[in-house]
């Protein structure tokens, strides 16, 4: 499981407070894979869905800059997956993230 003295709770908090540094206010945080399901191994990462309508102007790599920003302040093994509103909701049925996420118990942070 993962361990570096933080709870998964903590980190995902100041993974949101990295991204508002940014101009990113997320809407929702999706925390989804072997930690929401209890089932984290020694060298898990945190897998999260973060939903904002600040990505609505940004393309693919823009997101993936912030994100990897975010994720190089705070140097904890976060694999993020970014949407906006618009965009989560009209994944398709039979998507892998889709398919995960509905697929899982999740956990979500506001």
């Amino acid at each position: 499981m993962y361990n570096t003295g933080k709870k998964v709770a903590e980190v995902i908090q100041e993974f949101k407070e990295a991204l508002t540094r940014q101009g990113i206010n997320t809407d929702k945080i999706i925390l989804f894979g072997s930690h929401a399901q209890g089932t984290a191994g020694k060298y898990s990462d945190i897998d999260l869905v973060i939903i904002s309508k600040d990505f609505t102007v940004m393309g693919f790599k823009q997101r993936c800059e912030v994100l990897g920003r975010a994720i190089a302040e705070l140097m904890e093994p976060i694999e993020p997956l970014a949407y906006t509103p618009e965009e989560f909701e009209n994944l398709p049925i039979n998507s892998v993230v889709s398919n995960v996420i509905n697929g899982n118990q999740n956990i979500i942070y506001l």
